[in-house]
């Protein structure tokens, strides 16, 4: 089975648990096995934290910056905006820490009824392999105390 580690939070703060090239193809984007989509990162994230000395954007002195807000509305699949919650995923990041963050996202993400995690774009509308029922949740079902 394979182990959630602090790689799969995202530079930029998205789950990469929840990519279709996760865990086959990539393992996050601070790991050492990036899927290359991720790899040429087109928004400037791995460069800007590498040239910033930090890991993800909320250890930067400019967190949130202008790069971060216009990414949000950049990627909609299926009615989902798949980057709306980075800014408010980064601030938990650094609250809690990336690892319980990770634990959490595992949480939300994976489906009660067969166990996978659930591709983003999929969110409310996850059908489980081998069964005609949907594992439907949203991310808005989840509370956590922190």
């Amino acid at each position: 089975m394979f182990e959630y580690s602090a790689d799969i939070a995202g530079i930029c703060g998205l789950f990469c648990g929840t990519c279709p090239s996760f865990p086959e193809k990539c393992e996050g984007c601070v790991s050492d096995r990036v899927a290359e989509h991720c790899l040429d990162c087109r928004h400037g994230f791995r460069i800007c934290a590498k040239e910033k000395g930090v890991t993800r954007c909320f250890e930067c002195d400019d967190f949130p910056c202008a790069r971060l807000e216009s990414f949000i509305p950049v990627h909609v699949e299926n009615g989902i905006v798949h980057h709306e919650n980075v800014i408010t995923d980064l601030r938990l990041m650094g609250e809690i820490g990336v690892q319980e963050w990770v634990n959490r996202q595992i949480e939300e993400h994976t489906c009660p009824n067969c166990g996978k995690l659930i591709y983003w774009h999929e969110a409310g509308a996850h059908k489980c392999a081998g069964s005609q029922q949907n594992g439907i949740f949203r991310r808005a079902d989840i509370r956590f105390d922190t």
